[in-house]
């Protein structure tokens, strides 16, 4: 455990002065401001389709910045000694592999807490909003975490395997196919398509949500979720997994990967 720690501190202390840590500041504050700026001209529709709208947006984008953020972790190992440091850097490479990983969860759910603490701050102080759905925006800041953990590990093997462009069309692919799940299209197979989870979660906290408020129950949507959420987990855990083996015996990308 004590090396674990003392590997994410390295990989954070790496990470701190590139522009992949202003990223992660920069991208949640312009997506906030201008949700805030929508927010205020658009009163005309519904308080909850907009809070809604914001949730299904950041859930589209989600994986296309993963994918982006993923190639430029994985091109700066590899510039740094074609991947020596990060197969060297620790006596065991499942150590190596889990903090960088981690590193990459974490700045996600920093970046994450922004787009989503901005919002909720300038609703209250700016805009003067007086039923802020609190509980709703830790609802969802909860389940786009969980739901995403599943496309880092996947986006930094297509990555490590295959180089920055296959990461990168994932994560386009991945951003594509969530904005499909939000239709009809997903009724039947989203459980099952890692990239659906994010935007059809939000979708579920909000009816939970929602019904919650009105005191109703909907009889499918707690069977729905609980069913997502083991699928989510088992296909989360199951790729971590298989992940932290393959990388016991990877010997980095050859010329002609």
């Amino acid at each position: 455990m004590l090396s674990l720690f003392r590997a994410l501190w390295a990989d954070f202390q790496k990470l701190k002065h590139t522009q992949i840590f202003w990223i992660h500041i920069i991208i949640p504050i312009i997506g906030a401001l201008f949700f805030l700026v929508c927010y205020n001209l658009f009163n005309k529709v519904e308080t909850i389709e907009k809070h809604v709208l914001y949730f299904e947006l950041l859930g589209i984008v989600f994986p296309l910045l993963i994918g982006i953020i993923c190639s430029m972790v994985v091109s700066q190992e590899e510039q740094a000694g074609q991947f020596q440091v990060l197969l060297g850097s620790t006596k065991s490479r499942s150590i190596s592999c889990l903090s960088k990983l981690l590193t990459l969860i974490f700045m996600g759910i920093f970046s994450l807490f922004l787009a989503l603490g901005i919002v909720l701050f300038g609703l209250k102080l700016f805009l003067y909003v007086s039923n802020v759905p609190y509980l709703l925006y830790f609802q969802v800041f909860g389940w786009l975490i969980f739901s995403n953990i599943f496309i880092y590990i996947l986006s930094f093997f297509a990555s490590l395997k295959f180089g920055r462009g296959a990461s990168i069309f994932l994560g386009i692919a991945g951003m594509l196919i969530a904005a499909l799940m939000i239709t009809g299209l997903g009724d039947r197979c989203w459980m099952y398509l890692p990239w659906a989870w994010g935007v059809r979660f939000c979708d579920f906290a909000t009816l939970n949500f929602m019904s919650s408020a009105m005191h109703k129950e909907i009889p499918y949507l707690l069977h729905n979720i609980q069913k997502a959420s083991c699928i989510t987990g088992a296909y989360t855990l199951g790729i971590l997994m298989l992940q932290l083996l393959w990388f016991e015996f990877w010997e980095g990308r050859k010329s002609e990967e």
